[in-house]
Protein backbone atom coordinates (compact mmCIF):
# COMPACT_ATOMS: atom_id res chain seq x y z
CA UNK A 1 0.00 0.00 0.00
CA UNK A 2 1.10 3.41 -1.02
CA UNK A 3 0.58 6.68 1.29
CA UNK A 4 0.53 9.76 -0.35
CA UNK A 5 -1.86 11.42 1.11
CA UNK A 6 -4.92 11.30 3.53
CA UNK A 7 -7.20 11.62 1.05
CA UNK A 8 -6.53 8.55 -0.42
CA UNK A 9 -7.77 6.78 2.97
CA UNK A 10 -10.97 5.67 4.29
CA UNK A 11 -12.05 5.84 7.37
CA UNK A 12 -11.15 1.86 7.69
CA UNK A 13 -7.84 2.51 6.55
CA UNK A 14 -6.49 4.95 9.05
CA UNK A 15 -8.35 2.48 11.51
CA UNK A 16 -6.57 -0.40 9.92
CA UNK A 17 -3.17 1.66 10.78
CA UNK A 18 -3.78 2.79 14.07
CA UNK A 19 -4.74 -1.01 15.48
CA UNK A 20 -1.45 -1.91 13.58
CA UNK A 21 0.58 0.71 15.04
CA UNK A 22 -1.39 -0.54 18.39
CA UNK A 23 -0.36 -4.04 17.89
CA UNK A 24 3.45 -3.40 17.27
CA UNK A 25 3.92 -1.00 20.50
CA UNK A 26 1.20 -3.29 23.03
CA UNK A 27 4.09 -6.35 21.78
CA UNK A 28 7.17 -4.64 21.27
CA UNK A 29 10.65 -6.06 20.08
CA UNK A 30 8.52 -7.59 16.64
CA UNK A 31 10.56 -8.34 13.76
CA UNK A 32 8.05 -7.65 11.43
CA UNK A 33 10.44 -5.99 8.71
CA UNK A 34 13.13 -8.42 9.44
CA UNK A 35 15.14 -9.10 6.44
CA UNK A 36 13.41 -5.61 4.04
CA UNK A 37 15.48 -3.22 2.30
CA UNK A 38 14.28 0.08 2.65
CA UNK A 39 15.53 3.17 0.45
CA UNK A 40 14.96 6.80 1.85
CA UNK A 41 15.03 9.80 0.05
CA UNK A 42 15.37 12.63 2.32
CA UNK A 43 17.57 15.82 2.95
CA UNK A 44 20.35 16.43 5.02
CA UNK A 45 18.09 19.30 6.90
CA UNK A 46 15.56 16.60 8.17
CA UNK A 47 15.92 15.56 11.22
CA UNK A 48 12.84 14.48 13.16
CA UNK A 49 11.74 12.79 10.08
CA UNK A 50 14.74 10.90 9.18
CA UNK A 51 15.58 9.72 12.59
CA UNK A 52 12.09 8.20 13.25
CA UNK A 53 11.72 6.01 10.04
CA UNK A 54 15.75 5.07 10.56
CA UNK A 55 14.70 3.96 14.20
CA UNK A 56 11.90 2.31 13.01
CA UNK A 57 12.68 0.63 10.66
CA UNK A 58 15.73 -0.70 12.67
CA UNK A 59 13.50 -1.76 15.29
CA UNK A 60 11.01 -3.47 13.58
CA UNK A 61 14.73 -5.69 11.85
CA UNK A 62 14.84 -3.67 8.65
CA UNK A 63 17.48 -1.61 6.60
CA UNK A 64 17.20 1.54 5.41
CA UNK A 65 19.53 3.27 2.40
CA UNK A 66 19.81 6.96 2.80
CA UNK A 67 19.87 9.29 -0.39
CA UNK A 68 19.51 12.65 -0.84
CA UNK A 69 16.17 13.96 -2.69
CA UNK A 70 18.20 15.70 -5.51
CA UNK A 71 18.92 12.30 -6.38
CA UNK A 72 15.33 12.28 -8.10
CA UNK A 73 15.67 16.11 -9.91
CA UNK A 74 18.87 14.31 -12.26
CA UNK A 75 17.78 13.90 -16.07
CA UNK A 76 17.01 10.39 -15.42
CA UNK A 77 13.12 9.47 -16.04
CA UNK A 78 11.66 8.81 -12.43
CA UNK A 79 10.31 5.48 -13.99
CA UNK A 80 13.44 3.94 -14.84
CA UNK A 81 15.13 5.28 -11.14
CA UNK A 82 12.02 3.48 -9.33
CA UNK A 83 11.95 0.30 -11.46
CA UNK A 84 15.49 -0.11 -10.19
CA UNK A 85 15.43 0.94 -7.25
CA UNK A 86 12.44 -1.76 -6.77
CA UNK A 87 14.74 -4.81 -7.78
CA UNK A 88 16.83 -3.77 -4.62
CA UNK A 89 14.36 -2.42 -1.85
CA UNK A 90 10.93 -3.18 -0.01
CA UNK A 91 9.61 0.30 0.21
CA UNK A 92 10.91 3.75 -0.76
CA UNK A 93 10.09 6.73 1.77
CA UNK A 94 10.72 10.07 0.26
CA UNK A 95 10.78 13.69 1.69
CA UNK A 96 10.90 16.04 -1.32
CA UNK A 97 8.81 18.77 -2.04
CA UNK A 98 7.43 18.32 -4.73
CA UNK A 99 4.37 15.88 -4.29
CA UNK A 100 4.38 15.16 -8.19
CA UNK A 101 7.67 13.63 -8.08
CA UNK A 102 6.20 11.12 -5.17
CA UNK A 103 2.95 10.52 -7.47
CA UNK A 104 5.16 9.75 -10.34
CA UNK A 105 7.35 7.34 -8.68
CA UNK A 106 4.38 5.31 -7.10
CA UNK A 107 3.14 5.21 -10.77
CA UNK A 108 5.64 2.95 -11.76
CA UNK A 109 6.84 0.95 -8.34
CA UNK A 110 6.13 -2.18 -7.49
CA UNK A 111 6.89 -1.54 -4.51
CA UNK A 112 5.24 0.75 -1.41
CA UNK A 113 5.97 4.53 -1.91
CA UNK A 114 5.78 6.60 1.49
CA UNK A 115 5.35 10.55 1.54
CA UNK A 116 7.52 11.52 4.52
CA UNK A 117 6.69 15.45 3.24
CA UNK A 118 6.09 17.66 0.31
CA UNK A 119 5.65 21.34 0.04
CA UNK A 120 1.84 19.89 -0.38
CA UNK A 121 1.13 17.69 2.60
CA UNK A 122 2.58 15.74 5.46
CA UNK A 123 0.45 12.68 6.44
CA UNK A 124 2.46 10.51 8.47
CA UNK A 125 2.95 13.55 11.05
CA UNK A 126 -0.72 13.76 10.86
CA UNK A 127 -1.12 10.38 11.26
CA UNK A 128 0.92 10.31 14.33
CA UNK A 129 -0.56 13.00 15.59
CA UNK A 130 -3.72 11.58 15.49
CA UNK A 131 -2.57 8.08 16.53
CA UNK A 132 -1.08 10.05 19.90
CA UNK A 133 -4.52 11.77 20.57
CA UNK A 134 -6.41 8.63 20.29
CA UNK A 135 -4.35 6.94 22.80
CA UNK A 136 -4.78 9.70 24.94
CA UNK A 137 -8.54 9.80 24.33
CA UNK A 138 -10.90 7.16 23.32
CA UNK A 139 -13.15 9.69 22.57
CA UNK A 140 -11.05 11.41 20.09
CA UNK A 141 -13.34 11.73 16.77
CA UNK A 142 -16.21 13.45 19.04
CA UNK A 143 -13.26 16.29 20.00
CA UNK A 144 -13.19 19.40 18.67
CA UNK A 145 -9.95 20.22 17.20
CA UNK A 146 -8.63 23.52 16.09
CA UNK A 147 -5.66 24.49 14.86
CA UNK A 148 -3.83 27.86 14.28
CA UNK A 149 -0.76 28.09 11.46
CA UNK A 150 -0.35 30.22 8.39
CA UNK A 151 -1.24 27.98 4.95
CA UNK A 152 0.73 25.18 5.35
CA UNK A 153 1.35 21.28 4.26
CA UNK A 154 0.43 20.49 8.00
CA UNK A 155 -2.82 22.14 7.79
CA UNK A 156 -3.86 21.10 4.83
CA UNK A 157 -2.97 17.81 6.19
CA UNK A 158 -5.00 18.24 9.29
CA UNK A 159 -8.34 19.34 7.19
CA UNK A 160 -7.60 16.53 5.09
CA UNK A 161 -7.85 14.11 8.06
CA UNK A 162 -10.62 16.03 9.12
CA UNK A 163 -12.59 15.24 6.16
CA UNK A 164 -11.74 11.63 6.10
CA UNK A 165 -11.96 10.88 9.58
CA UNK A 166 -15.32 13.23 10.25
CA UNK A 167 -13.86 15.31 13.13
CA UNK A 168 -14.43 18.65 13.70
CA UNK A 169 -11.69 21.07 12.52
CA UNK A 170 -11.52 24.77 13.70
CA UNK A 171 -9.11 26.55 11.76
CA UNK A 172 -7.65 30.02 12.26
CA UNK A 173 -5.03 30.75 9.09
CA UNK A 174 -3.34 33.19 8.59
CA UNK A 175 -5.59 35.31 11.33
CA UNK A 176 -8.76 34.27 10.08
CA UNK A 177 -11.36 31.48 10.95
CA UNK A 178 -12.24 29.12 8.24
Amino acid sequence: MNLLSINDLSVKKVNHIFNLAAKIKNQGNINVLNGRQFVLFFPESSLRTRITFEKGIKALGGEAMLFPPESLDKREELEDVIQYVSNWADGVIVRHSDFSKIQELSRYSTVPIINAMTSENHPCEILSDLYSIREVKENYRDLVYTFVEPKSNISRSWKNIAEVMDLILIKFVSGVLS
